[in-house]
């Protein structure tokens, strides 16, 4: 087709089509590395100023922040890479929205269909590489087609239990010019719950002694969390959240007894004393279940998720019902006793109070920076609807333990164990809420997976705080061999840059904490200075994690041989 034949050409290409399906499901930013494979879509993107374009340095970041900001709004999280490498580096988000339950789309280049199967630059079969890790894995054969893949793929993500989506891009087809009718985005179905089984829901919670609660992901996207408030006061329950859930219940509240995950802890002591357990959106995975040894078999399980695949999975549940957690918990609201037993309130006094014994940090000796400490700083400094995300790494276990998450969406960690996600998640968790304080919290080992991204915070002034906990160690790792293997530890130290320096040079603010007295002031310089910051804390190896010091663990004490993320 000539240039002329072109201009006059009024159908759509295969990029515009695209685009236009983004734009009719809402979306408002994508993230991506640029690659010549989708330069088509990339045109689109040039004439439709309504969707907002950010651009990472490495296709792993680019993934983690859109999977971030599908966690801090509850939307799609969409991202682009190109075809081979890029595909292969983005993958890490695609695990990550997998294990999380996150709404993510990923579209992937691909090589044109003429060379598709005969081993062309950079080709890979998306559905053997991304089979196992996403909802659906689809190949778009012509330009026409993509008005029917794009709004099936963001359905498929947000639906049932949300998770990845993957969408191959030929190279060709976003050229190609085809006439298309657009459908309207999916109708968000609505799993109502049987009635039946939701009266012998209320009826065994009612009944029991000392029951518990745990909630997880599932609350969060069903926008649940004012009702799970109201389902455990009027039923008299101690709330515990999943690992890396914190935020999906108040932790002021009186019913509130702590997160699980990360080795025995108040909410792990609490379900495991209950007699009837009451588990709703969480697939009670390896870490909230302490190595799948939280659940006992005289304990009944009550269990409501939207997928049925998860009920029952790794526990069976007396009551397993397939539901929207939000319309769960309201059927069960109609239930409701009149008040709750006397007996009841004292089972949730004594859990929250043992919460609460532990939830203060604690005030340990430390050589350099005291990671105590800086939790106390804070929770004295930060505002109520502040947002943290975290990185993997035993640093997490003071930020998850000793900090209280009253606010919605206030908290973002993969519960995958994935390094790298913290600055890239704050990065998103920003750009979705600009008016908020974000921190983004990750040891020395995850910090330099990603820290290119700081670059993408100072393009787009995102104006994020990175807090770098730096002991010199891969911690997780150096704690498992000084417990296994002790003296004879290997492959686990690292020599660091001078991140403050670095943070500088690609322009943002560098601050180095060297003591816990100068942590306060870095922080607060930090929030006032109006640009992306990074603080570069220096803390002693030897309080290896939040329950262990390197002596405990070379005198065989302190964490179980369980792997921990």
């Amino acid at each position: 087709m000539t240039a002329m034949e072109q201009a006059a050409d009024t159908r759509h290409t295969g990029g515009e089509i695209l685009v236009e399906c983004l734009k009719r499901e809402g979306v408002q930013h994508v993230f991506c590395v640029p690659g010549e494979s989708y330069l088509g879509a990339l045109d689109a993107l040039y004439d439709a100023p309504e969707i907002h374009v950010i651009v990472n340095r490495q296709e792993g970041g680019a993934c983690y922040m859109a999977e971030g900001y599908a966690k801090a709004t509850g939307q799609v999280g969409v991202c682009f890479v190109t075809r081979g490498p890029g595909a292969t580096n983005g993958s890490i988000g695609v695990h990550c929205a997998d294990q999380d339950s996150t709404p993510l789309v990923l579209f992937v280049g691909q090589v044109p269909r003429a060379n598709l199967g005969r081993e062309a630059l950079q080709e890979i079969d998306y559905r053997q590489f991304f089979g196992s890790l996403a909802k659906w894995v689809i190949e778009a054969d012509s330009a026409a087609k993509l008005a029917e893949i794009v709004p099936r793929a963001f359905h498929l993500a947000r639906s049932g239990r949300p998770g990845p989506v993957i969408v191959s891009l030929p190279e060709d087809i976003l050229v190609e010019r085809a006439d298309v009718t657009f459908r309207p985005s999916y109708p968000r179905a609505k799993v109502h719950p049987d009635p039946q089984q939701i009266a012998e829901f209320a009826k065994r919670i009612a009944g029991a002694q000392k029951p518990a609660l745990i909630v997880g992901a599932g609350v969060k996207y069903a926008g649940a969390r004012e009702a799970v408030v109201r389902f455990a006061e009027q039923y008299g329950l101690p709330v515990a959240t999943s690992f890396r859930r914190m935020d999906a219940f108040p932790n002021s509240h009186p019913n509130y007894v702590g997160s699980l995950g990360g080795g025995r802890s108040p909410a792990y002591d609490t379900v495991q004393a209950a007699d009837v357990v009451v588990v709703i959106g969480e697939r009670l995975d390896e870490n909230s279940t302490g190595d799948y040894q939280l659940l006992k078999p005289n304990q009944a399980l009550l269990q409501v998720d939207i997928e049925p695949e998860v009920i029952g999975r790794n526990f069976a549940p007396q009551v397993g019902i397939v539901a929207d957690a939000r319309l769960a918990l309201e059927a069960a609201l109609e239930h409701a006793p009149k008040g709750v037993p006397p007996a009841r309130q004292a089972w949730v006094k004594e859990r929250h109070e043992h919460y609460v014994k532990g939830a203060a940090p604690p005030d340990r000796p430390s050589k350099s920076t005291s990671m105590d400490r800086v939790m106390r700083d804070l929770r004295t400094m930060l505002p109520k609807d502040a947002i943290l995300t975290v990185d993997a790494g035993n640093f997490s276990g003071w930020i998850q333990r000793y900090y209280p998450y009253d606010a919605e969406l206030s908290f973002l960690g993969p519960t995958a164990g994935s390094m790298g996600y913290g600055l890239p998640s704050a990065i998103a968790a920003k750009l979705a809420h600009p008016e908020r304080v974000v921190i983004g919290t990750c040891g020395d080992g995850g910090a330099l997976m990603t820290f290119q991204e700081l670059c993408t915070a100072v393009q787009y002034n995102i104006n994020v705080i990175l807090l770098i906990f730096n002991n010199g160690t891969f911690g997780t790792i150096r704690m498992h061999q000084e417990r296994d293997y002790p003296g004879r530890t290997i492959g686990t130290d690292i020599r660091n840059p001078d991140f403050a320096v670095m943070a500088q040079a690609m322009g943002a603010e560098g601050y180095t904490v060297r003591r816990s007295e100068d942590f306060a002031p870095a922080l607060k310089a930090a929030l006032a200075c109006g640009k992306p910051a990074v603080l570069d804390i220096l803390t002693d190896m030897e309080q290896i994690s939040v329950s262990a010091t390197l002596t405990d663990l070379r005198a065989g004490k302190g964490v179980s041989r369980r792997r921990k993320a």
